[in-house]
């Protein structure tokens, strides 16, 4: 079962050269850079790549949509090539909640979001930013 608690993580080492460009603006252009990351870091396609392109996408649609707008976002191979961990900034300073999908209506069109990153990952971590907005951390074990 996926451990999320809101101790900060460990610090994390970047690969050389495996750091996305900041340009990543859109869902597509984020789950590309998890792509060539994964890859230059022997981990192509497998389960660990659906699911860090669909729990990024929520991330980066719901910073674009609910959160006035990407701020940032970066993604690295942590210490140790056990992990791939990512970060994805928006502008709101309000942290996600998540809803019991239970409680949900089925036909409601969204609302999910946040319950499908918890379920799809390691470990999350949101943390306020010093000059306004939020910083979601997620991990994937490798």
């Amino acid at each position: 079962m996926p451990h999320h608690d809101a101790r900060p993580p460990l610090p994390e080492a970047a690969v050389p050269g495996g750091q996305p460009p900041p340009s990543v603006r859109t869902a597509g252009q984020a789950r590309a850079a998890l792509t060539r990351l994964l890859e230059a870091a022997g981990h192509p396609g497998g389960r660990v790549l659906a699911d860090a392109h669909l729990a990024v996408t929520e991330l980066v649609a719901n910073a674009v949509h609910h959160g006035g707008g990407l701020t940032g976002f970066v993604a690295r191979i942590g210490p140790g090539g056990t992990r791939l961990v990512v970060e994805v900034e928006d502008a709101d300073d309000r942290h996600p909640v998540a809803q019991p999908l239970h409680d949900r209506d089925p036909a409601a069109a969204g609302g999910r979001g946040w319950a499908i990153v918890q379920a799809l990952t390691d470990s999350c971590h949101v943390e306020a930013l010093p000059v306004g907005g939020k910083r979601i951390r997620v991990t994937f074990a490798l």
